[in-house]
Protein backbone atom coordinates (compact mmCIF):
# COMPACT_ATOMS: atom_id res chain seq x y z
CA UNK A 1 0.00 0.00 0.00
CA UNK A 2 1.53 3.32 -0.74
CA UNK A 3 -0.17 6.84 -0.01
CA UNK A 4 0.72 10.20 -2.24
CA UNK A 5 -0.34 13.66 -1.62
CA UNK A 6 -1.62 16.33 -3.44
CA UNK A 7 -0.59 19.53 -2.31
CA UNK A 8 -3.35 21.71 -4.87
CA UNK A 9 -7.20 21.37 -6.52
CA UNK A 10 -5.25 21.90 -9.93
CA UNK A 11 -2.54 19.18 -9.66
CA UNK A 12 -4.51 16.34 -9.37
CA UNK A 13 -3.25 13.42 -12.49
CA UNK A 14 -5.70 10.45 -13.66
CA UNK A 15 -3.26 7.95 -12.55
CA UNK A 16 -3.51 9.34 -8.57
CA UNK A 17 -7.35 8.82 -8.83
CA UNK A 18 -7.42 5.61 -10.87
CA UNK A 19 -7.57 2.52 -8.31
CA UNK A 20 -6.85 4.69 -5.63
CA UNK A 21 -8.90 5.73 -2.82
CA UNK A 22 -9.20 9.54 -2.73
CA UNK A 23 -9.39 11.59 0.38
CA UNK A 24 -10.46 15.12 -0.20
CA UNK A 25 -9.14 17.23 2.39
CA UNK A 26 -10.24 21.08 2.92
CA UNK A 27 -9.75 21.53 6.54
CA UNK A 28 -11.06 25.28 6.25
CA UNK A 29 -13.56 24.89 5.79
CA UNK A 30 -15.36 22.47 2.97
CA UNK A 31 -14.54 19.22 4.44
CA UNK A 32 -15.49 20.12 7.87
CA UNK A 33 -18.50 21.75 6.95
CA UNK A 34 -19.67 17.83 5.20
CA UNK A 35 -18.19 16.03 8.45
CA UNK A 36 -20.17 17.85 10.47
CA UNK A 37 -23.43 18.62 8.11
CA UNK A 38 -23.37 14.83 8.22
CA UNK A 39 -22.98 14.22 11.42
CA UNK A 40 -26.30 16.72 13.36
CA UNK A 41 -28.60 15.20 11.02
CA UNK A 42 -28.25 15.69 7.38
CA UNK A 43 -29.36 12.43 5.33
CA UNK A 44 -26.91 14.19 2.45
CA UNK A 45 -24.83 16.64 0.85
CA UNK A 46 -24.68 17.57 -2.98
CA UNK A 47 -21.69 19.35 -3.70
CA UNK A 48 -21.96 21.87 -6.64
CA UNK A 49 -19.87 23.79 -8.14
CA UNK A 50 -21.51 26.99 -9.66
CA UNK A 51 -23.60 29.47 -7.61
CA UNK A 52 -26.54 28.72 -10.09
CA UNK A 53 -26.26 25.01 -9.51
CA UNK A 54 -26.89 25.17 -6.35
CA UNK A 55 -30.03 27.95 -6.54
CA UNK A 56 -31.43 25.68 -9.65
CA UNK A 57 -31.60 22.34 -7.33
CA UNK A 58 -32.98 24.33 -3.97
CA UNK A 59 -36.71 22.31 -2.68
CA UNK A 60 -38.43 23.10 0.04
CA UNK A 61 -36.63 20.10 1.44
CA UNK A 62 -32.95 21.44 1.16
CA UNK A 63 -30.27 23.82 2.59
CA UNK A 64 -28.19 26.11 0.65
CA UNK A 65 -24.59 26.71 2.27
CA UNK A 66 -21.21 27.87 0.33
CA UNK A 67 -19.25 30.93 0.18
CA UNK A 68 -16.71 32.61 -2.65
CA UNK A 69 -13.85 33.72 -0.49
CA UNK A 70 -15.39 33.48 3.01
CA UNK A 71 -18.15 35.62 2.26
CA UNK A 72 -21.50 33.70 2.51
CA UNK A 73 -23.80 34.24 -0.95
CA UNK A 74 -26.83 35.95 -0.83
CA UNK A 75 -30.15 34.07 -0.33
CA UNK A 76 -28.32 31.14 1.09
CA UNK A 77 -29.20 29.84 4.11
CA UNK A 78 -25.70 29.14 5.39
CA UNK A 79 -22.06 30.16 5.08
CA UNK A 80 -19.57 27.21 4.71
CA UNK A 81 -19.58 27.33 8.26
CA UNK A 82 -19.22 23.91 10.07
CA UNK A 83 -19.98 26.00 13.52
CA UNK A 84 -23.67 27.31 11.81
CA UNK A 85 -24.11 24.09 10.04
CA UNK A 86 -23.82 22.31 13.93
CA UNK A 87 -26.83 24.93 14.90
CA UNK A 88 -28.71 23.75 12.20
CA UNK A 89 -32.54 22.61 13.99
CA UNK A 90 -34.22 20.63 10.96
CA UNK A 91 -32.78 16.47 10.85
CA UNK A 92 -32.77 14.91 7.57
CA UNK A 93 -32.91 16.95 3.77
CA UNK A 94 -30.22 17.60 1.72
CA UNK A 95 -27.40 20.20 2.19
CA UNK A 96 -26.40 21.55 -1.41
CA UNK A 97 -23.21 22.80 -0.81
CA UNK A 98 -20.74 25.06 -3.49
CA UNK A 99 -17.31 26.79 -2.29
CA UNK A 100 -14.57 28.07 -3.44
CA UNK A 101 -11.84 25.03 -3.55
CA UNK A 102 -13.12 22.27 -1.93
CA UNK A 103 -16.47 20.94 -3.99
CA UNK A 104 -14.07 21.64 -7.50
CA UNK A 105 -12.04 19.03 -6.07
CA UNK A 106 -14.24 16.89 -5.09
CA UNK A 107 -15.42 17.04 -8.44
CA UNK A 108 -12.27 16.34 -10.12
CA UNK A 109 -11.52 13.23 -8.62
CA UNK A 110 -15.28 11.87 -8.86
CA UNK A 111 -14.03 9.08 -10.97
CA UNK A 112 -12.03 7.41 -7.82
CA UNK A 113 -13.53 3.71 -6.97
CA UNK A 114 -13.66 5.50 -3.20
CA UNK A 115 -13.84 8.92 -2.79
CA UNK A 116 -13.82 10.00 1.02
CA UNK A 117 -14.06 13.60 2.49
CA UNK A 118 -11.33 13.81 5.09
CA UNK A 119 -10.20 16.64 7.69
CA UNK A 120 -9.22 16.71 11.58
CA UNK A 121 -12.46 16.09 12.71
CA UNK A 122 -12.93 12.63 11.24
CA UNK A 123 -8.67 11.90 10.23
CA UNK A 124 -9.06 8.12 12.08
CA UNK A 125 -12.60 7.15 11.10
CA UNK A 126 -11.34 8.31 6.90
CA UNK A 127 -8.21 6.40 7.54
CA UNK A 128 -9.61 3.23 9.23
CA UNK A 129 -12.42 3.18 5.78
CA UNK A 130 -9.24 3.61 3.43
CA UNK A 131 -7.33 1.21 4.77
CA UNK A 132 -10.17 -1.88 4.61
CA UNK A 133 -10.61 -0.57 0.42
CA UNK A 134 -7.19 -2.30 0.24
CA UNK A 135 -6.25 0.36 -2.16
CA UNK A 136 -3.20 3.39 -2.72
CA UNK A 137 -4.46 6.05 -0.90
CA UNK A 138 -4.25 9.52 -2.47
CA UNK A 139 -4.78 12.87 -0.03
CA UNK A 140 -5.91 15.16 -1.90
CA UNK A 141 -5.51 18.64 -0.47
CA UNK A 142 -7.73 21.17 -1.88
CA UNK A 143 -5.32 24.56 -1.14
CA UNK A 144 -6.39 27.77 -1.05
CA UNK A 145 -6.95 30.50 -4.44
CA UNK A 146 -4.57 27.33 -6.05
CA UNK A 147 -1.53 27.73 -3.47
CA UNK A 148 -1.03 24.67 -1.04
CA UNK A 149 -2.76 25.24 2.36
CA UNK A 150 -1.11 24.63 5.49
CA UNK A 151 -3.93 23.30 7.20
CA UNK A 152 -4.62 20.62 4.82
CA UNK A 153 -0.95 19.35 4.84
CA UNK A 154 -1.01 18.95 8.64
CA UNK A 155 -4.37 17.35 8.41
CA UNK A 156 -2.93 14.94 5.48
CA UNK A 157 0.37 14.68 7.75
CA UNK A 158 -1.65 13.08 10.93
CA UNK A 159 -3.76 11.11 8.50
CA UNK A 160 -0.06 9.52 7.31
CA UNK A 161 0.69 9.25 10.85
CA UNK A 162 -2.26 7.01 11.91
CA UNK A 163 -1.56 4.86 8.68
CA UNK A 164 2.04 4.47 9.63
CA UNK A 165 1.35 3.39 13.07
CA UNK A 166 -0.63 0.92 11.78
CA UNK A 167 1.40 -0.37 9.02
CA UNK A 168 5.16 0.65 9.54
CA UNK A 169 5.75 -1.09 6.12
CA UNK A 170 3.45 1.32 4.66
CA UNK A 171 5.11 3.61 1.16
CA UNK A 172 4.85 7.21 1.36
CA UNK A 173 6.11 9.71 -1.12
CA UNK A 174 8.35 12.31 -0.21
CA UNK A 175 5.36 15.18 0.12
CA UNK A 176 3.73 13.03 2.79
CA UNK A 177 6.96 12.64 4.65
CA UNK A 178 7.36 15.76 5.36
CA UNK A 179 3.67 16.76 5.74
CA UNK A 180 3.88 13.80 9.04
CA UNK A 181 6.77 15.21 10.14
CA UNK A 182 5.33 18.98 10.09
CA UNK A 183 2.34 17.78 12.00
CA UNK A 184 4.42 15.12 14.68
CA UNK A 185 6.15 18.59 15.43
CA UNK A 186 2.93 20.93 15.47
CA UNK A 187 0.30 18.35 16.94
CA UNK A 188 0.08 19.92 20.54
CA UNK A 189 -0.33 23.42 18.71
CA UNK A 190 -2.74 22.97 16.43
CA UNK A 191 -5.64 25.26 17.57
CA UNK A 192 -3.07 28.23 17.63
CA UNK A 193 -1.01 27.44 14.18
CA UNK A 194 -4.52 27.52 11.78
CA UNK A 195 -5.36 30.93 12.96
CA UNK A 196 -1.86 31.91 11.38
CA UNK A 197 -2.32 29.99 8.34
CA UNK A 198 -3.51 32.38 4.85
CA UNK A 199 -6.40 30.98 5.26
CA UNK A 200 -6.59 30.88 9.12
CA UNK A 201 -5.61 34.86 8.69
CA UNK A 202 -8.35 35.09 6.26
CA UNK A 203 -11.28 33.68 8.43
CA UNK A 204 -9.69 35.84 11.73
CA UNK A 205 -10.54 38.82 9.24
CA UNK A 206 -14.18 37.72 8.63
CA UNK A 207 -14.39 36.87 12.50
CA UNK A 208 -15.37 32.99 11.75
CA UNK A 209 -12.62 32.61 15.05
CA UNK A 210 -15.06 29.77 16.03
CA UNK A 211 -15.00 27.89 12.87
CA UNK A 212 -10.96 27.82 13.00
CA UNK A 213 -11.13 26.32 16.46
CA UNK A 214 -14.04 24.03 15.83
CA UNK A 215 -11.79 22.93 12.60
CA UNK A 216 -8.78 21.86 14.74
CA UNK A 217 -10.22 19.06 17.00
CA UNK A 218 -9.11 15.69 16.23
CA UNK A 219 -11.23 13.16 15.89
CA UNK A 220 -14.62 14.62 17.07
CA UNK A 221 -16.83 11.93 14.62
CA UNK A 222 -16.35 8.64 13.82
CA UNK A 223 -18.53 9.60 10.16
CA UNK A 224 -16.80 9.26 6.84
CA UNK A 225 -18.34 11.23 4.00
CA UNK A 226 -18.57 9.36 1.02
CA UNK A 227 -19.47 9.97 -2.51
CA UNK A 228 -22.25 8.02 -4.40
CA UNK A 229 -23.85 9.21 -7.83
CA UNK A 230 -22.46 12.58 -7.12
CA UNK A 231 -24.14 12.65 -4.01
CA UNK A 232 -22.07 12.60 -0.02
CA UNK A 233 -23.73 10.30 2.12
CA UNK A 234 -22.67 9.24 5.70
CA UNK A 235 -20.82 5.79 7.23
CA UNK A 236 -20.12 5.34 10.65
CA UNK A 237 -17.48 3.71 11.89
CA UNK A 238 -18.11 1.45 14.45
Amino acid sequence: MRIEVVPTVEEIRFEQISNHVVIVIDVLRASSTIVTALGNGFASVLPVETIGQAQSLRTPTCTLAGERHCKKIPEFDYNNSPTQLARHPQKGGQLILTTTNGTRAIQKAERAPALLIGCFLNATACMSYAFHQKLDITLYCAGTRSEFALEDGLAAGYMISLAQAKYPMLQVCDLGKALMASYLHLADSIADVLPLTTTGKRLVQHLFTDDIAYCAQLDHYQLVPYVKERRILPYLVS
